[in-house]
């Protein structure tokens, strides 16, 4: 039996459930957790070996691991990508473009979790596929299975027209970590996802993109390490189909809610950048108004009355400001609203989809 001691200080599980790296749900019945890193682990790269295998992890309530997903990996050039041999051996295939489903036992049989749910519209629609269609699909002993759910009312981006189904991805040792290919679930009754003929990973990046494709999956078999393939299309679509762009940014920061949440890794990137951009752009248009302040005020007498004060800024830029900032109100509120951009707006820190690879 492995239990979630075995992969790393439960202190260290702790840490991150507190720190906001890591979520757990539990699920609606039964006696599990599932432990999916969050969007703020994302965003702040904070990669560990617990945010890393918290990806859909799925333990009982005696922390015995029942189902281990495929580790964290990245987009290729993304920041935290292991180094990697241009030369060396790899196996690829096809990048899915649906949800990714693990396979996990329960008491009627076996079902799909997704990588942060027991419960979501996704799960219950592949284990109503995998009892229905596949009810006598046993996985391999010791692995846990992973799949892409992929059905018309979850598409992405890609258009796989009726397609209804589970697309085996490969397996995961619970017991070691090792992942495999789907060559390892020679049983699996249902569609696999194609595999290409690159040798290299060299190969598979000179390799010319698919039409109505996502990218590639590369894995280094004998390092055990995968990496991501994305295609520029796949990238400039995904925005346009998400609605991501600067104005959708500024109203989260507005907002005050997460401006990476639910947004895929290769976006981070320009997301940062529009942040900082935004941040920064806001946070000089408060020193003006702070140094402005300050020279209004030094040109004034000791105990100024206000009418003193509005007389000196009266034909004043930051007359509205100004006056918020005698009141010792808020003001960065306005200075907000008065940054929105435009939502085909661009960062000065960088061009669109900077990690698109």
């Amino acid at each position: 039996m492995t239990v979630l001691a075995d992969l790393f200080a439960l202190e260290d599980l702790d840490r991150a459930l507190d720190d906001g790296l890591v979520r757990v749900q539990d699920h609606p019945a039964l006696p599990l957790r599932i432990f999916n890193y969050t969007e703020k682990a994302q965003y702040t790269q904070m990669w560990t070996p617990v945010t890393l295998a918290c990806r859909g992890l799925i333990v009982d309530a005696d922390g015995a691991v029942v189902a281990r997903p495929l580790p964290k990996f990245f987009n290729y050039g993304q920041a935290g990508t292991p180094q990697l041999d241009l030369d060396a051996e790899v196996r690829v295939t096809d990048k899915a473009d649906g949800s990714l489903g693990i396979i996990y036992p329960t008491a009627d049989g076996w079902a799909v979790a997704t990588r942060g749910s027991f419960a979501s519209d996704q799960a219950a629609h592949a284990t109503s596929i995998l009892r229905t269609r596949y009810p006598d699909f046993v996985p391999p002993a010791g692995l846990t299975v992973l799949v892409e759910i992929i059905y018309p009312a979850n598409r992405i981006v890609v258009d796989y027209g009726d397609l209804d189904d589970l697309m085996l991805l490969g397996a995961v040792e619970i017991a070691t970590g090792r992942t495999f290919g789907p060559d390892a679930v020679a049983a699996w009754p249902g569609p696999a996802v194609a595999a290409f003929d690159h040798r290299t990973l060299a190969e598979a990046l000179a390799a010319p993109p698919r039409s109505n494709s996502e990218g590639l999956v590369a894995w280094f078999p004998v390092a055990d390490l995968r990496v991501k393939i994305k295609y520029e299309e796949y990238v400039r679509l995904h925005r346009i189909v998400t609605g991501l762009n600067a104005r959708a940014v500024w109203e989260r920061l507005v907002a005050g809610t997460d401006p990476v949440d639910g947004i895929p890794d290769e976006f981070h990137d320009w997301v940062a950048a529009v942040v900082s951009s935004l941040t920064t752009s806001v946070d000089a248009a408060a020193a003006s108004v702070e140094t402005a302040y300050a020279d209004v005020v030094a040109t004034l007498p000791d105990g100024f009355e206000r009418r003193d004060y509005a007389v000196a800024i009266a034909a004043h830029p930051l007359r509205p400001l100004l006056f918020l900032r005698l009141d010792a109100r808020d003001y960065r509120k306005l200075l907000w609203d008065r940054a929105r951009p435009a939502a085909d707006w661009v960062p000065r820190s960088g061009a669109l989809d900077a990690d698109n690879s």
